[in-house]
Parts: structure tokens; C-alpha cells; sequence
């Protein structure tokens, strides 16, 4: 029984939750504080956290009554992962006492976790300026400053027991923030940036407190984890507000037994600007005001006196008739180098007694008025005869005052002025004229209202007006479709039907009458519309509708109302051209050449290409095909129908056709017609010559010189070791005396004594020379080395005697420049040449 007990309690334990706990770097077991730590600073960041997520956790002190410490919770939420609070100095630290406390970490569901900890003061000091090398406390602000601002920066340095950086928070105003960067190994800096905008009539000082996290601390004598000092924000006060009235009389009573002096009233305004408001002046505005020098306004004080005697007032004004007056409040600037002064301004409304009280009436029982559609605000409507613009009351002072209004209006109309006085004529002037529109009403209705404004009186009077509406030309056309599409060939002949476009207008009469003006884009010319029905046609043959240029040609299509003079409006026009076999396909070249292998199996040229262009724009019309018309014996070529490569298919055909001279195979060469043709409807194709020459020959026409005359058996035998070929003698004949060298050396030979072999050298696909035999036939002095001309044929090399050319060559280059000379020389000394020089 008792250990099922056990059991279900261990259960109950166990389903009961997670405590919090306290995070293992901030436990603060032994915390060393210097001893002249100020009051109220923070000396260390406490951070925990919940498995169970019960957040918020709270933290604070257990088990003491004057603890030397506060602790000051962090806002925390359960989107956080963890809960801090900064622990306070509460009272200043003795040297030599140890203070121990206990810390409670507890969540919301109740679960708490206690942490015992020790607080020692040391007998040193970490100042802080040295934990912050550069710490604002004052920062002054003018209020128009943009947010983005930086404002001024924070440097701290890190604890150099750590290997992590200090780590920067403001707190105090989320109009402030502080941006974070590396200044150098051991600093960051924190920039302190503006945030948002600030306005110093609704707060003029911020108390911010800048923290650090790691910050420099001695590791013998400070251990704590957390510095922050106070910085403070002033904002400074700009000139940007006018002064602001906070005393004004709406209306006042004249008693008759004002005296000249008396004050009547005062007014009373200040600064809108609360850092340094400026004093302010007083007056009156007499423009447009005949009543104005009858009053006097002391500028300093405010106040309004009589500054004429009531009965001149009495003599231009009707008896309890208002008298309106307007007083200015203005600034006033004592620097060159500050704000403009700024001003406002209040209306004052002064009445003379009380009288019998009447209704105010209009001099018509209602207003018939006719205005243009969407005019624009502040016109006024006109009421032509027999109506009469006044509202009339026969009473006197206040009784006779009347306010004006309009009821049922919906804004599109105002009246003026709003107040009047025994006979007042009044304006009605457009305010928004969005109601003013032909298109959707004809007729707008209102009424006008008169009523007294004297406490105890209601009187009122009505005036129904009735407003009719002119149409006038406000609306461009609408064309029915958003875009217009249409086909053509490329091949369209004139007058050949495009599309029709259509556009209305809700305008009334002409303003509606629709024509189609004119068509706007890049071969607008090729088109034709028609101005009543808005059929495009095309304009000529001659059109310049071409698909190989373009596959679509957009245009703009006009209309305008009032027959065309009127609200004009466009429309896309998009004309897609379909293509047509109009071209031809052309070859790249004229002709082509070609050159079979030795081996007779392929083509020198890899690969043999025959290439024709069709252009057309869209297949089949721009698919091009080839084939061989003529010329191919023997089947001798394949030509790839598609890509035009020509490669050979019946080597053996030349083989077999081939016809020797004197042990030299020759070949014939092919003349091919080849054409190329597109798959368009009708069939358009071009023909081109390929000439297909057979291999180049492995013979040579040669010409020797040789001493003697030899036997043709015996030179072919010395010639064949010499070329490294098969040697053939053609003809020997005797050397000619004139073509002798006078200057010959390395013969023995006379130069009567030589031979003029003529042979043609047949080589094998690798011809072999051998030196060693070449040398011998030089030792013995058989044949004589001479140039060799490799051409078919050639001719026997003339030689002449050098000397004699380059003579005549130097003869004729030194008289060029002997000219040149004496030309250069008669220029120099005529005025009409360049070269002249003015002696």
C-alpha cells in the first residue's frame, strides 16, 4: 500500500512541470564589486529561463530585509527564449563586509528556483571612462533633425577575460536607437541614431541609459558582467510655429457708454514655440477695413480701446450693426542670423445694443441658375434677371446679425459671406465640383438658410435654388476594344479589308459625334481608315508590309469628337504579317571549288559545304533543300539534301576512268549543278556551278644543266637518285654559248661543253633522296648543281650579268634624286609654293 502511494506521488511530482533556471554565466555566486561603485548603478545582468515556456519570469530577492541590492525586471514575453533584469546598487558597499543574498527566479505557474550569492567589495576602482573610452552624457538635438540621424557614438571596451565583444543596448525611448560595429580588436562602437521624427512641444528632454554586456572589468578585483551610465537628450527648440491666441473674445458688446480710451477688450497670444519662445506684438489689419482707425490695439498689451468717440462710429455704421475687425499676433526677431518672425491672426466681432427682433428674409422666393458642367471650384453662379443676390433684416444690433448657410448642398457649393447684417449680398461659388457632371444628372437642388445668431433668437428664412447643368465636351471617345488585331499577307494589294475600329462618347450632340482622324506609327502610310465608320483598309500595292522586316507592325488609331476638332483618344493597333514564298534562296557564292583527295575517297575541304540563304521569314518558305541536277558521273557525289554537304559516294568510279601519260594516271574533273530549293507554295530555288577538280598531279617538268652529253640511260639513272623520283628525259640538247656564266666556277667543264636536259620527275606518295649517292655523283663531277624550277612547264633560267643591271639600276636612281633636288629647290623660292620661305 505505501509504495503504491510512493508511486502515484512521484507521478504527481513528476507531471508537475520544469523550474526555471537561472543561465550558468550569470549565476553571480561570487560577484567582486569595487567598493566606490555608485548608488543605483547596475553592476549585473541576470538572465533565466523556463523549459516549460511559462513566461514571463520574474526575479527578485528572498530571505533579507535591507538587501545592498535591487532587482530590476526586463520587459519579457513568451515570444522570448529567456528573461533577463539588471541588479541595482541600493546602498554603498563597505570594504572588508561580505553581503549574501538569495535570488528567486519564478514563473507563472508558481515553480521557483533559488540561487545563493555573495556580493564582496574590493578596494579598487574601475572608472568609467575607462570601461568607456568615449561616452556622451549630453546630447542637444534640434527638433527638425531627420531620423536617420546619427547623432553622437559610444566606445566600450571588452572584458579582456572574455573572448567575446562587449555588447551595447539603449534603452529608455524607442525614438532612439544605438547601431553596432567593431572599432578595433578590444572596442565596438555604438553609434547613437535617431529614430524617429521629434517635436519639442510634446516632450523637450529624453533620459536614456546606455548599457554594456562583457564590458572591461580588473579580473582580480571586478567581476561584474554589466556597465551602463546615463545619457541624457535635449531637444532644441526651432522656430516653426506661429504664435497661438489664447485669448480672444468671439463677439462684444459696444456699451453706449464707451468713452474714448476705454478698453473694449484684450487679446492675449504666445510663442508657439515653447524652448525659446519669442514676445509677440499686437495690431490690427486695416486693409479692406474702413472701420479700423476707430479702434487703437496697444501692441504689447493687447488691448483694444476706442480711439474715436462712439458717436463718429455711430455716423458711418447702422445702429447694433457688427463691426468685424481682424488682429494680428507677429514674433518679434532681434537677430539677423534667426527665423523669419511668424504671425497669425484672429477676427473680432464687436455689436452695438439690442433691438426688436424680426426674421431675416430674401428679396425672391427662390433662385433659378444654369452653370457648365465640371466648373471649376470657385466659380460662381450667375443669377440673371429678375433674381436679386440679398438676404435682408430690418432689426437692429445683434438682432439684425444673420448667419448664412447652405442645407442639402453635399458640398458642391459654398456661400459668402456666412455672416451678414441687416442687408448683406451674398455669392454662391462652386467648392467641388464632382457632382457636377452632365452625364449622370441635369439638375442639382439646395437650399439657403438665413438664421439669426442671437442667443435668444432662431428666426430663420428659406430659399430653394435650382441649379441646371450645361453639357459641355468633358469626355474623350472610348474605343470598344482595349487593342485591335488583325492578319495580313505580306502579299496584300490595295484597298484589301484590315479591320474596323469603333469609339463612342457620352457627350451630348456634337461633343458625342465620333470621327476617326488619322493612324500614328512606323508605315502608318500603307493604311487608310475611313472617318465616319472607322474601316482600315490598305492604302496601295505599294505597302511596306514585309514579314522578313518585321512580324507585326503596331500602330496608334485616332478619334476625336466635334467631327474630329474635339477630345481626342487612341487605340492600339496591331497588325500581324503572315509570311508568303517571295524570295528566292541564293547561294553564299557564286561558284564553288572543290578538290579530290590522292585517295580519291573525300574532299580536301572538310567539310565541302554548299549553303544557300532563303530569306523568308517562316518555314516552309525559308526551309531550303538541295540536289544535284547534273554532272555527277558515275554517281561519283552524295549532296545532303538538308545541310548541303557534298561528300564522295563512288571512288571507284574515277578509278576505272581514269587514262595514263607516260605512267602519270590523270583524272577529269567534275562540273556539278547543284540546286537549292525551298518548301514554300510555289517551289523557288536557284542553281550554282561546283567544280570538282581531281588531285594534284605527282609530277614535275624539270631542266638540268649538265657537263658533256650524256647517254639518256645513264642521266635518267644519276636524275632518279638525285630527286628521289622516276626520271624521264624528254629531250638533251647542246647549252647555248650567250647563256653562259663568264663567272662559272667548280666545273672543269668549258662552257661549250654542257647539256640542257629537259625531263619530267614522276614522284611516289613519299620519295626517298639519298645523300650518299647524291655526294658521289658530286665527287665525280658528273653533273653540275644548278637551280631547279619546279613548274609545269618551265623554261630554262636566263642568266645575265649583274653588274651590268645594277649599274644602269644606280644610274637611274641617282638622276631621280639629282630632279628631286632642283624641284625642291625652285619651290623653296616661289611665292605661290608651300615650301616658300620669305627672305
Amino acid at each position: 500500500m505505501w509504495s503504491l502511494v510512493s508511486v502515484l506521488l512521484l507521478l504527481a511530482s513528476v507531471t508537475a512541470g520544469n523550474y526555471p533556471v537561472l543561465d550558468v554565466s550569470t549565476l553571480m555566486r561570487m560577484l567582486l564589486v569595487p567598493v566606490d561603485a555608485k548608488i543605483g548603478s547596475a553592476i549585473y545582468r541576470l538572465r533565466g529561463t523556463d523549459s516549460d515556456f511559462d513566461f514571463p519570469l520574474q526575479f527578485d530577492i528572498v530571505g533579507s530585509t535591507e538587501s545592498v541590492v535591487e532587482i530590476e525586471n526586463m520587459p519579457c514575453s513568451k515570444n522570448n527564449s529567456f528573461c533577463e533584469a539588471n541588479v541595482i546598487l541600493a546602498r554603498s558597499l563597505e570594504l572588508g563586509r561580505v553581503y549574501d543574498l538569495k535570488i528567486r527566479l519564478r514563473d507563472t505557474r508558481g515553480d521557483t528556483t533559488t540561487v545563493s550569492c555573495t556580493i564582496r567589495p574590493t578596494n579598487s576602482s574601475t572608472p568609467i571612462d575607462t570601461i568607456f573610452p568615449h561616452l556622451p552624457t549630453l546630447i542637444v538635438v534640434p527638433e527638425d533633425t531627420k531620423p536617420g540621424t546619427e547623432l553622437d557614438y559610444v566606445i566600450a571596451r571588452k572584458n579582456p577575460k572574455n573572448t567575446r565583444h562587449a555588447n551595447l543596448e539603449l534603452r529608455g525611448s524607442p525614438i532612439f536607437g544605438v547601431r553596432q560595429s567593431l572599432a578595433s580588436p578590444d572596442t565596438v562602437n555604438g553609434t547613437i541614431i535617431l529614430n524617429m521624427e521629434l517635436d519639442f512641444e510634446k516632450q523637450s528632454m529624453y533620459t536614456l541609459y546606455v548599457f554594456a554586456m562583457d564590458a572591461y572589468a580588473e579580473p582580480e578585483n571586478d567581476t561584474r558582467n554589466l556597465a551602463g551610465f546615463v545619457l541624457a537628450v535635449a531637444v532644441q527648440d526651432v522656430q516653426d510655429m506661429p504664435p497661438v491666441f489664447t485669448m480672444v473674445p468671439p463677439v462684444t458688446l459696444l456699451n453706449s457708454t464707451l468713452k474714448e480710451g476705454d478698453v473694449i477688450l484684450t487679446v492675449y497670444a504666445e510663442d508657439g514655440d515653447k524652448g525659446s519662445p519669442r514676445e509677440v506684438r499686437y495690431g490690427l489689419v486695416s486693409e479692406n477695413n474702413p472701420l479700423t482707425p476707430y479702434f487703437h490695439m496697444d501692441d504689447k498689451s493687447g488691448n483694444l480701446t476706442l480711439a474715436q468717440p462712439l458717436k463718429n462710429l455711430r455716423i458711418i455704421t447702422q445702429p447694433y450693426q457688427p463691426i468685424l475687425l481682424t488682429v494680428i499676433a507677429e514674433e518679434v526677431k532681434t537677430g539677423l542670423n534667426e527665423p523669419r518672425a511668424l504671425s497669425s491672426t484672429a477676427q473680432l466681432a464687436l455689436i452695438m445694443g439690442e433691438l426688436e427682433n424680426s426674421p431675416p428674409y430674401f428679396e425672391n422666393d427662390n433662385y433659378v441658375a444654369h452653370i457648365e458642367e465640371n466648373s471649376p471650384q470657385g466659380t460662381a453662379l450667375l443669377f440673371g434677371n429678375p433674381y436679386v443676390t440679398e438676404i435682408r433684416d430690418d432689426d437692429l444690433g445683434k438682432n439684425g446679425v444673420f448667419s448664412i448657410s447652405l442645407e442639402n448642398n453635399n458640398g458642391t457649393f459654398e456661400i459668402s459671406p456666412t455672416v451678414g447684417e441687416k442687408r448683406t449680398s451674398f455669392v454662391i461659388r462652386v467648392r467641388n465640383n464632382s457632382l457636377l457632371d452632365y452625364e449622370k444628372r441635369h439638375v442639382l437642388t439646395f437650399t439657403i438658410v438665413a438664421r439669426e445668431v442671437g442667443p435668444k433668437s432662431h428666426l430663420s428664412s428659406f430659399a430653394p435654388v435650382t441649379v441646371y447643368l450645361k453639357d459641355v465636351n468633358d469626355n474623350a471617345p472610348v474605343f470598344r476594344e482595349s487593342v485591335y488585331k488583325a492578319k495580313l499577307q505580306e502579299n496584300v494589294t490595295s484597298g484589301a479589308y484590315v479591320t474596323t475600329v469603333m469609339a463612342t462618347d457620352i457627350d451630348t450632340g456634337l461633343f458625342g459625334n465620333v470621327s476617326y482622324t488619322r493612324i500614328y506609327g512606323i508605315n502608318n502610310d500603307s493604311l487608310r481608315i475611313d472617318s465616319k465608320n472607322g474601316t482600315i483598309t490598305v492604302q496601295s500595292n505599294r505597302h511596306g508590309f514585309d514579314r522578313e522586316y518585321a512580324a507585326e507592325y503596331r500602330f496608334d488609331v485616332e478619334a476625336a469628337d466635334m467631327n474630329g476638332e474635339g477630345n481626342k483618344a487612341t487605340v492600339p493597333l496591331v497588325v500581324k504579317v503572315e509570311d508568303i514564298n517571295d524570295n528566292v534562296p541564293h547561294f553564299e557564292k557564286n561558284e564553288y571549288e572543290f578538290v579530290l583527295s590522292n585517295d580519291l575517297h573525300s574532299l580536301t575541304t572538310n567539310p565541302a559545304l554548299v549553303r544557300a540563304i532563303d530569306e523568308d521569314a517562316e518555314p516552309p518558305n525559308n526551309v531550303v533543300k538541295y540536289e544535284i541536277l547534273d554532272g555527277n558521273r558515275g554517281s561519283m557525289f552524295h549532296l545532303n539534301p538538308l545541310t548541303g554537304i557534298l561528300t564522295v559516294a563512288n571512288p571507284e568510279y574515277t578509278n576505272k576512268h581514269r587514262h595514263y601519260d607516260d605512267d602519270e594516271r590523270i583524272y577529269q574533273k567534275f562540273e556539278l549543278n547543284i540546286r537549292a530549293y525551298d518548301q514554300g507554295i510555289p517551289t523557288k530555288s536557284s542553281v550554282v556551278l561546283v567544280n570538282v577538280y581531281p588531285p594534284e598531279p605527282n609530277a614535275r617538268n624539270m631542266t638540268f644543266i649538265m657537263s658533256g652529253y650524256p647517254e639518256q640511260k645513264e642521266a635518267e639513272e644519276l636524275l632518279s637518285k638525285v630527286t628521289g623520283g622516276r626520271v624521264k628525259i624528254k629531250e638533251i640538247k647542246h647549252f647555248p654559248l650567250r647563256r653562259a656564266r663568264s663567272d662559272d666556277s667548280g666545273t672543269s667543264a668549258s662552257p661549250t661543253n654542257k647539256s640542257v636536259v629537259s625531263a619530267r620527275v614522276l614522284y611516289d606518295d613519299n620519295p626517298v633522296v639519298d645523300l650518299t649517292e647524291f655526294q658521289k655523283s658530286l665527287n665525280q663531277s658528273i653533273i653540275t648543281p644548278v637551280p631547279i624550277t619546279v613548274t609545269v612547264p618551265v623554261p630554262v633560267e636566263k642568266y645575265e650579268r649583274a653588274e651590268s643591271a645594277l649599274f644602269w639600276i644606280l644610274m637611274v636612281l641617282a638622276i631621280l634624286i639629282i630632279i628631286i633636288i632642283i624641284l625642291l629647290l625652285l619651290c623653296c623660292i616661289c611665292p605661290g609654293c608651300p615650301l616658300y620661305v620669305n627672305p
